[in-house]
């Protein structure tokens, strides 16, 4: 009887323990989750937050707010100022901006649909990424909504007072191509659509440098302000100033065409400080 008992207790031992045993197995440190716990993805949204940016000679709260794609009251309150505050070279300032994490599959333009941004936006947005060559983990700016900073205003809103040394809108219009790298190349300025024959005005008091046709920007203006500033009209219709005429800020010196490598009417238009191209988001008005 006793060595039934020691038998049976043998067996019972050995059954309990291809029970318990996978049990312990399973509860070991990885990926576990309560029987009753709901298995969610993480949303995979934009995230708020700020970046810091040290004001350079000629920043204005205006160009700042345009060129980030930022509400200028949102930087105003992020920055504790008031619309009449004067920026003092070498500032730091917060830019309210929104993020994304570039996952594996991404793409530029598979983001810009995701966000519902246009992929000039996001590749002006993110000057210092490859756009052929995101990879996965790298941090995108996402700009944010473009209704007040694409689209072209002939003069400040919220009553915000016209900064020295910035330049006027040549042309109003929606900005079909940003400054920056784009799938064809770098573009050196931004295209603003309009219609054709609409008028050119220059962006501020200036000579004439060159009036003419060129290769790819057809016919082209490009004018040097009082500053030392170039800036450069180009698809022309026709050119209304000859080379070395003095013109004043509004005057008109040309109209829209599509002379030159154009998919439709539109400006082309360019800043160049010592020499070298701008964004001019961040000279304009």
């Amino acid at each position: 009887m006793k060595k039934k008992w020691i038998s049976s207790l043998l067996v019972g031992s050995l059954f309990l323990g291809s029970i318990v045993g996978p049990v312990s197995a399973a509860l070991c440190p990885g990926d576990f989750l309560p029987w009753n716990s709901a298995v969610t993805e993480q949303p995979d949204s934009r995230l708020s937050t700020s970046r810091d940016y040290v004001v350079r000679e000629g920043d204005t709260l205006w160009a700042l707010s345009r060129a980030y794609h930022v509400d200028l009251e949102a930087l105003l309150l992020i920055n504790n100022l008031d619309a009449d505050d004067l920026l003092a070279v070498g500032r730091t300032l917060k830019i309210p901006v929104s993020t994304c994490t570039v996952k594996k599959g991404d793409t530029l333009s598979s983001l810009a649909a995701k966000y519902d941004v246009s992929v000039e936006a996001l590749m002006m947005a993110n000057q210092d990424k490859d756009p052929d060559k995101l990879e996965v983990g790298d941090v995108l700016i996402i700009p944010g909504d473009q209704e007040d900073g694409i689209a072209v205003m002939g003069t400040p809103s919220r009553g915000y007072s016209i900064s020295i040394g910035m330049f006027r809108w040549p042309v109003t219009g929606e900005i079909t191509s940003a400054y920056g790298q784009r799938t064809s190349g770098f573009h050196h300025g931004i295209d603003i659509a309009q219609e054709y024959g609409a008028p050119i005005k220059a962006a501020a008091d200036g000579i004439v440098t060159f009036s003419g046709s060129k290769s790819v920007y057809g016919k082209t203006v490009i004018i040097r302000h009082d500053d030392g500033r170039e800036t450069l009209y180009a698809h022309a219709q026709s050119i209304l100033v000859h080379k070395n005429q003095k013109v004043r800020e509004g005057q008109i010196i040309a109209l829209v065409g599509t002379t030159g490598r154009t998919t439709g009417p539109h400006l082309h238009f360019e800043v160049r400080v010592n020499g070298k191209n701008v964004n001019p988001l961040n000279q304009l008005r």
